[in-house]
Protein backbone atom coordinates (compact mmCIF):
# COMPACT_ATOMS: atom_id res chain seq x y z
CA UNK A 1 0.00 0.00 0.00
CA UNK A 2 1.35 3.40 -0.98
CA UNK A 3 1.53 6.05 1.74
CA UNK A 4 1.50 9.74 0.82
CA UNK A 5 4.41 11.37 2.60
CA UNK A 6 4.31 15.20 2.90
CA UNK A 7 7.02 16.92 0.87
CA UNK A 8 8.55 18.42 4.00
CA UNK A 9 8.52 15.28 6.12
CA UNK A 10 11.63 15.13 8.29
CA UNK A 11 12.94 18.50 7.09
CA UNK A 12 14.66 20.50 9.82
CA UNK A 13 12.78 23.75 10.37
CA UNK A 14 13.14 26.81 12.55
CA UNK A 15 10.70 29.53 13.57
CA UNK A 16 11.71 33.06 14.55
CA UNK A 17 8.94 34.98 16.31
CA UNK A 18 6.65 33.17 18.74
CA UNK A 19 3.64 35.46 18.85
CA UNK A 20 0.17 34.57 17.62
CA UNK A 21 1.31 33.88 14.05
CA UNK A 22 4.47 32.10 15.16
CA UNK A 23 2.41 29.65 17.21
CA UNK A 24 0.29 28.89 14.17
CA UNK A 25 3.37 28.36 12.05
CA UNK A 26 4.61 25.80 14.57
CA UNK A 27 1.26 24.04 14.25
CA UNK A 28 1.65 23.95 10.46
CA UNK A 29 5.25 22.72 10.61
CA UNK A 30 4.22 19.83 12.80
CA UNK A 31 1.24 19.01 10.58
CA UNK A 32 3.59 18.79 7.57
CA UNK A 33 5.83 16.32 9.39
CA UNK A 34 8.78 18.69 9.59
CA UNK A 35 11.22 18.45 12.47
CA UNK A 36 11.10 21.61 14.59
CA UNK A 37 14.82 22.06 15.24
CA UNK A 38 14.68 25.45 16.93
CA UNK A 39 12.66 28.54 17.78
CA UNK A 40 13.64 32.08 18.68
CA UNK A 41 12.02 35.12 20.25
CA UNK A 42 13.37 38.09 22.19
CA UNK A 43 10.68 37.50 24.82
CA UNK A 44 11.61 35.05 27.57
CA UNK A 45 7.92 34.62 28.31
CA UNK A 46 7.22 33.64 24.67
CA UNK A 47 10.05 31.10 24.73
CA UNK A 48 8.75 29.60 27.95
CA UNK A 49 5.25 29.36 26.49
CA UNK A 50 6.63 27.56 23.42
CA UNK A 51 8.37 25.04 25.66
CA UNK A 52 5.19 24.37 27.64
CA UNK A 53 2.72 24.36 24.75
CA UNK A 54 4.72 22.61 22.05
CA UNK A 55 7.12 20.52 24.09
CA UNK A 56 10.21 22.28 22.74
CA UNK A 57 13.40 21.59 24.66
CA UNK A 58 15.02 24.60 26.31
CA UNK A 59 18.21 23.94 24.32
CA UNK A 60 16.28 24.60 21.10
CA UNK A 61 14.98 27.99 22.27
CA UNK A 62 17.00 31.09 21.47
CA UNK A 63 16.68 34.79 22.24
CA UNK A 64 18.33 35.76 18.95
CA UNK A 65 17.09 34.50 15.58
CA UNK A 66 20.42 34.71 13.77
CA UNK A 67 22.13 32.88 16.63
CA UNK A 68 19.50 30.16 16.23
CA UNK A 69 20.20 29.90 12.50
CA UNK A 70 23.91 29.50 13.09
CA UNK A 71 23.36 26.92 15.80
CA UNK A 72 20.79 24.63 14.20
CA UNK A 73 21.37 25.23 10.45
CA UNK A 74 17.76 24.50 9.42
CA UNK A 75 16.66 23.57 5.92
CA UNK A 76 13.47 25.62 6.26
CA UNK A 77 12.74 28.81 8.15
CA UNK A 78 9.67 30.80 9.14
CA UNK A 79 10.20 34.50 9.82
CA UNK A 80 7.22 35.52 11.97
CA UNK A 81 8.76 38.51 13.69
CA UNK A 82 7.67 42.11 13.22
CA UNK A 83 8.67 43.70 9.92
CA UNK A 84 11.81 45.64 10.98
CA UNK A 85 13.76 42.38 11.49
CA UNK A 86 12.58 40.58 8.34
CA UNK A 87 15.42 41.71 6.09
CA UNK A 88 18.27 40.81 8.46
CA UNK A 89 16.82 37.36 9.15
CA UNK A 90 16.19 36.53 5.49
CA UNK A 91 19.66 37.74 4.50
CA UNK A 92 21.21 35.59 7.21
CA UNK A 93 19.14 32.58 6.18
CA UNK A 94 20.29 32.91 2.58
CA UNK A 95 23.92 33.30 3.64
CA UNK A 96 23.71 30.18 5.82
CA UNK A 97 22.18 28.04 3.09
CA UNK A 98 18.58 27.72 4.25
CA UNK A 99 16.70 26.20 1.30
CA UNK A 100 13.19 27.49 1.99
CA UNK A 101 12.10 30.69 3.74
CA UNK A 102 8.53 31.73 4.50
CA UNK A 103 8.44 35.36 5.63
CA UNK A 104 5.43 37.14 7.09
CA UNK A 105 4.10 40.32 5.54
CA UNK A 106 4.75 43.12 5.10
CA UNK A 107 7.87 41.74 3.47
CA UNK A 108 10.08 44.57 4.75
CA UNK A 109 9.92 48.15 5.99
CA UNK A 110 11.53 49.59 2.85
CA UNK A 111 11.69 48.75 -0.83
CA UNK A 112 15.48 48.68 -0.77
CA UNK A 113 15.46 46.02 1.99
CA UNK A 114 12.97 43.95 -0.01
CA UNK A 115 15.21 44.10 -3.07
CA UNK A 116 18.21 42.99 -1.03
CA UNK A 117 16.20 40.06 0.36
CA UNK A 118 15.23 38.90 -3.14
CA UNK A 119 18.74 39.32 -4.51
CA UNK A 120 20.36 37.40 -1.63
CA UNK A 121 17.91 34.52 -1.97
CA UNK A 122 18.40 34.37 -5.72
CA UNK A 123 22.19 34.23 -5.34
CA UNK A 124 21.97 31.50 -2.70
CA UNK A 125 19.30 29.43 -4.43
CA UNK A 126 16.94 29.99 -1.49
CA UNK A 127 13.24 29.82 -2.29
CA UNK A 128 11.60 32.86 -0.69
CA UNK A 129 7.86 32.95 -0.04
CA UNK A 130 5.83 35.76 1.50
CA UNK A 131 2.80 34.70 3.52
CA UNK A 132 0.15 36.14 1.20
CA UNK A 133 -2.22 33.18 1.06
CA UNK A 134 -4.93 34.26 -1.42
CA UNK A 135 -4.34 31.54 -3.99
CA UNK A 136 -5.00 28.95 -1.29
CA UNK A 137 -8.24 30.41 0.12
CA UNK A 138 -11.62 29.34 -1.27
CA UNK A 139 -13.05 32.85 -1.01
CA UNK A 140 -10.58 33.83 -3.76
CA UNK A 141 -10.06 30.61 -5.70
CA UNK A 142 -13.83 30.22 -6.16
CA UNK A 143 -14.18 33.83 -7.29
CA UNK A 144 -11.27 33.46 -9.72
CA UNK A 145 -12.90 30.38 -11.26
CA UNK A 146 -16.07 32.39 -11.98
CA UNK A 147 -14.50 35.55 -13.38
CA UNK A 148 -14.32 35.39 -17.16
CA UNK A 149 -16.98 32.69 -17.40
CA UNK A 150 -19.86 33.22 -19.87
CA UNK A 151 -22.30 33.91 -17.04
CA UNK A 152 -20.22 36.71 -15.49
CA UNK A 153 -17.88 37.95 -18.19
CA UNK A 154 -14.60 39.83 -17.58
CA UNK A 155 -13.75 41.62 -14.35
CA UNK A 156 -14.32 45.38 -14.32
CA UNK A 157 -13.53 46.27 -10.71
CA UNK A 158 -13.39 45.13 -7.10
CA UNK A 159 -14.77 47.03 -4.10
CA UNK A 160 -13.67 45.97 -0.61
CA UNK A 161 -15.65 47.30 2.35
CA UNK A 162 -13.39 46.49 5.27
CA UNK A 163 -13.01 47.21 8.95
CA UNK A 164 -10.30 49.43 10.41
CA UNK A 165 -7.57 46.84 9.77
CA UNK A 166 -4.62 48.99 8.66
CA UNK A 167 -2.83 49.50 5.36
CA UNK A 168 0.28 47.37 5.94
CA UNK A 169 -1.33 45.01 8.44
CA UNK A 170 -4.16 43.77 6.21
CA UNK A 171 -4.81 45.98 3.19
CA UNK A 172 -1.47 44.77 1.81
CA UNK A 173 -3.04 41.31 1.42
CA UNK A 174 -5.64 42.76 -0.92
CA UNK A 175 -3.05 44.06 -3.36
CA UNK A 176 -1.92 40.45 -3.74
CA UNK A 177 -5.55 39.28 -3.90
CA UNK A 178 -6.26 41.74 -6.72
CA UNK A 179 -3.13 40.66 -8.60
CA UNK A 180 -4.08 36.99 -8.23
CA UNK A 181 -7.78 37.28 -9.08
CA UNK A 182 -7.35 39.68 -12.00
CA UNK A 183 -4.08 38.22 -13.37
CA UNK A 184 -2.83 41.80 -13.59
CA UNK A 185 -0.29 43.78 -11.60
CA UNK A 186 -1.26 47.11 -10.05
CA UNK A 187 0.39 49.96 -11.94
CA UNK A 188 -1.11 53.01 -10.21
CA UNK A 189 -2.25 53.91 -6.67
CA UNK A 190 -4.26 56.79 -5.25
CA UNK A 191 -4.74 57.03 -1.48
CA UNK A 192 -6.49 59.21 1.05
CA UNK A 193 -5.54 58.50 4.66
CA UNK A 194 -7.44 59.66 7.71
CA UNK A 195 -6.02 61.68 10.57
CA UNK A 196 -4.06 59.83 13.20
CA UNK A 197 -2.35 56.47 13.22
CA UNK A 198 -3.84 53.01 13.71
CA UNK A 199 -2.85 51.58 17.10
CA UNK A 200 -0.93 48.32 16.75
CA UNK A 201 -1.19 45.53 19.35
CA UNK A 202 2.43 44.60 18.68
CA UNK A 203 3.71 47.75 20.32
CA UNK A 204 3.48 51.54 20.47
CA UNK A 205 6.59 51.87 18.27
CA UNK A 206 4.58 50.63 15.29
CA UNK A 207 2.05 52.60 13.30
CA UNK A 208 -0.28 52.08 10.39
CA UNK A 209 -2.90 54.08 8.53
CA UNK A 210 -6.64 53.90 7.91
CA UNK A 211 -8.46 55.39 4.96
CA UNK A 212 -9.18 54.61 1.34
CA UNK A 213 -7.08 53.39 -1.58
CA UNK A 214 -7.75 53.08 -5.30
CA UNK A 215 -5.54 50.60 -7.17
CA UNK A 216 -5.57 50.40 -10.96
CA UNK A 217 -4.02 48.11 -13.57
CA UNK A 218 -2.69 49.17 -16.96
CA UNK A 219 -5.95 48.21 -18.69
CA UNK A 220 -8.12 50.17 -16.25
CA UNK A 221 -9.33 47.33 -14.03
CA UNK A 222 -9.58 48.77 -10.53
CA UNK A 223 -9.87 47.91 -6.85
CA UNK A 224 -11.24 50.33 -4.26
CA UNK A 225 -10.42 49.61 -0.62
CA UNK A 226 -12.25 51.34 2.22
CA UNK A 227 -10.67 50.53 5.59
CA UNK A 228 -11.94 53.52 7.50
CA UNK A 229 -11.39 54.36 11.15
CA UNK A 230 -15.14 54.31 11.83
CA UNK A 231 -15.66 50.83 10.33
CA UNK A 232 -15.50 48.19 13.02
CA UNK A 233 -17.09 45.00 11.76
CA UNK A 234 -16.85 42.68 8.79
CA UNK A 235 -15.05 42.45 5.46
CA UNK A 236 -17.09 42.30 2.25
CA UNK A 237 -15.65 42.08 -1.26
CA UNK A 238 -17.72 42.82 -4.36
CA UNK A 239 -16.38 41.66 -7.71
CA UNK A 240 -18.07 43.62 -10.50
CA UNK A 241 -18.08 41.87 -13.87
CA UNK A 242 -19.59 42.62 -17.25
CA UNK A 243 -22.64 40.40 -16.70
CA UNK A 244 -23.01 40.35 -12.93
CA UNK A 245 -21.53 40.62 -9.48
CA UNK A 246 -20.06 38.33 -6.85
CA UNK A 247 -20.50 39.43 -3.24
CA UNK A 248 -18.38 37.66 -0.62
CA UNK A 249 -18.76 37.96 3.15
CA UNK A 250 -15.21 36.92 3.90
CA UNK A 251 -15.39 36.46 7.66
CA UNK A 252 -18.63 34.46 7.67
CA UNK A 253 -18.07 32.37 4.55
CA UNK A 254 -21.05 33.38 2.41
CA UNK A 255 -21.07 34.20 -1.31
CA UNK A 256 -23.88 35.63 -3.45
CA UNK A 257 -23.65 35.47 -7.24
CA UNK A 258 -25.94 37.67 -9.34
CA UNK A 259 -25.82 37.31 -13.13
CA UNK A 260 -27.87 38.37 -16.14
CA UNK A 261 -30.06 35.64 -17.52
CA UNK A 262 -28.39 34.06 -20.52
CA UNK A 263 -30.76 35.55 -23.09
CA UNK A 264 -29.84 39.10 -22.03
CA UNK A 265 -26.03 38.84 -21.83
CA UNK A 266 -25.35 40.41 -25.22
CA UNK A 267 -27.32 43.57 -24.47
CA UNK A 268 -25.25 46.70 -23.67
CA UNK A 269 -24.26 47.41 -20.09
CA UNK A 270 -26.61 50.39 -20.04
CA UNK A 271 -29.41 47.81 -19.87
CA UNK A 272 -28.39 47.10 -16.29
CA UNK A 273 -31.90 46.24 -15.08
CA UNK A 274 -32.28 42.98 -17.00
CA UNK A 275 -33.70 39.92 -15.19
CA UNK A 276 -31.11 38.04 -13.14
CA UNK A 277 -30.24 34.63 -11.84
CA UNK A 278 -29.23 34.73 -8.16
CA UNK A 279 -27.65 31.99 -6.11
CA UNK A 280 -25.83 31.71 -2.81
CA UNK A 281 -22.94 29.45 -1.86
CA UNK A 282 -21.21 28.61 1.37
CA UNK A 283 -17.45 28.94 1.24
CA UNK A 284 -14.74 28.37 3.80
CA UNK A 285 -14.45 31.48 5.98
CA UNK A 286 -11.14 33.26 6.44
CA UNK A 287 -8.57 30.96 8.04
CA UNK A 288 -4.84 31.11 8.68
CA UNK A 289 -3.58 27.59 9.39
CA UNK A 290 -5.03 25.77 6.36
CA UNK A 291 -3.82 28.24 3.72
CA UNK A 292 -0.38 28.48 5.36
CA UNK A 293 -0.08 24.72 5.19
CA UNK A 294 -1.10 24.84 1.52
CA UNK A 295 1.46 27.57 0.85
CA UNK A 296 4.22 25.47 2.40
CA UNK A 297 3.15 22.47 0.35
CA UNK A 298 3.31 24.52 -2.85
CA UNK A 299 6.68 26.01 -1.89
CA UNK A 300 8.20 22.61 -1.22
CA UNK A 301 6.70 21.09 -4.38
CA UNK A 302 7.78 23.94 -6.66
CA UNK A 303 4.19 24.93 -7.42
CA UNK A 304 2.93 28.56 -7.65
CA UNK A 305 2.98 30.60 -4.43
CA UNK A 306 3.42 34.23 -3.40
CA UNK A 307 7.13 34.70 -3.93
CA UNK A 308 9.43 37.66 -3.30
CA UNK A 309 8.14 39.49 -6.37
CA UNK A 310 4.58 39.16 -5.08
CA UNK A 311 5.65 40.47 -1.69
CA UNK A 312 7.52 43.34 -3.33
CA UNK A 313 4.46 44.23 -5.43
CA UNK A 314 2.27 44.48 -2.31
CA UNK A 315 4.96 46.48 -0.52
CA UNK A 316 5.34 48.90 -3.43
CA UNK A 317 1.58 49.46 -3.38
CA UNK A 318 1.79 50.41 0.31
CA UNK A 319 4.70 52.79 -0.31
CA UNK A 320 2.91 54.35 -3.28
CA UNK A 321 -0.19 54.84 -1.09
CA UNK A 322 1.86 56.90 1.37
CA UNK A 323 3.33 58.98 -1.46
CA UNK A 324 -0.12 59.53 -2.98
CA UNK A 325 -1.63 60.60 0.34
CA UNK A 326 1.18 63.08 0.93
CA UNK A 327 0.48 64.47 -2.54
CA UNK A 328 -3.20 65.01 -1.83
CA UNK A 329 -4.37 61.75 -3.37
CA UNK A 330 -2.64 62.17 -6.72
CA UNK A 331 -2.08 58.92 -8.68
CA UNK A 332 1.38 57.40 -8.16
CA UNK A 333 2.91 54.88 -10.54
CA UNK A 334 4.20 51.70 -8.90
CA UNK A 335 7.18 51.60 -11.26
CA UNK A 336 7.94 55.28 -10.76
CA UNK A 337 11.62 55.71 -9.90
CA UNK A 338 10.58 58.59 -7.67
CA UNK A 339 9.25 56.14 -5.07
CA UNK A 340 11.27 56.47 -1.85
CA UNK A 341 13.16 53.17 -2.04
CA UNK A 342 15.27 53.78 1.06
CA UNK A 343 12.55 55.24 3.29
CA UNK A 344 11.71 53.01 6.23
CA UNK A 345 8.16 52.79 7.56
CA UNK A 346 7.13 51.91 11.11
CA UNK A 347 5.10 48.88 10.06
CA UNK A 348 4.77 45.84 12.26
Amino acid sequence: MMVNVPAGAGMRAGVVGLGRMGARHIEVIKALGMSLAGVADISEQARAAAQDTHGIDASACFADGIEMLRAIRPQALVVATTAPSHAALVLAAAELGVRFVLCEKPMATSLSDARQMMAACQRAGTALAINHQMRFMEQYTRVKSLIGSPELGPLASVVVAASNFGLAMNASHYFEMFRYVSDRAVCKISAWFEEGKVANPRGPQFEDRSGRVLAQTADGTSMYLDFSVNAGNGVTAVYICRNGQIVVDELNGAMRVLTRKAEFRELPTTRYGMPSDIRTENIAPADVVGPTKALWSALLAGEPYADGLAGYHALACCVAAHVSHEGGGKPVLIEDRALPFDQKFNWA
